[in-house]
C-alpha cells in the first residue's frame, strides 16, 4: 500500500510525500482489517488491527482520539462505521 511507497520514497530522496486523503486512509485500513479477520478470525484480527491502525494514523489530525475509540471496537462492522464517520 501507499504507506510503503512513502517510506521507500523517503529513504531514497529524504523528501516526505504529502499525506493521502482521509478516504484513501480509511479504505486501506478497512482492506487490511478484512484480511486480518479472514486470516485470524474476528476477535484476534480486530485486536491486531488496533495496533496496525496506529501506523496508518501517524500524523493524522485527532489520531489519539481515534485510537482511543478503536480500543472499544470489537467487530469489523464497528470499525467500518467508525472510519466512515471520519470521511
Amino acid at each position: 500500500p501507499w504507506i510503503f511507497k512513502r517510506l521507500v520514497h523517503f529513504e531514497k530522496t529524504g523528501e516526505v510525500l504529502p499525506r493521502e486523503d482521509d478516504e484513501e486512509v480509511c479504505r486501506v485500513i478497512i482492506r487490511h482489517a478484512n484480511s486480518l479477520v479472514a486470516e485470524k478470525g474476528e476477535y484476534i484480527g480486530i485486536r491486531e488491527m488496533r495496533k496496525h491502525t496506529a501506523w496508518y494514523l501517524a500524523g493524522y489530525k485527532n489520531a489519539s482520539k481515534i485510537r482511543g475509540k478503536l480500543n472499544n471496537i470489537a467487530s469489523l462492522t464497528e470499525l467500518e462505521e467508525l472510519l466512515k464517520a471520519l470521511t
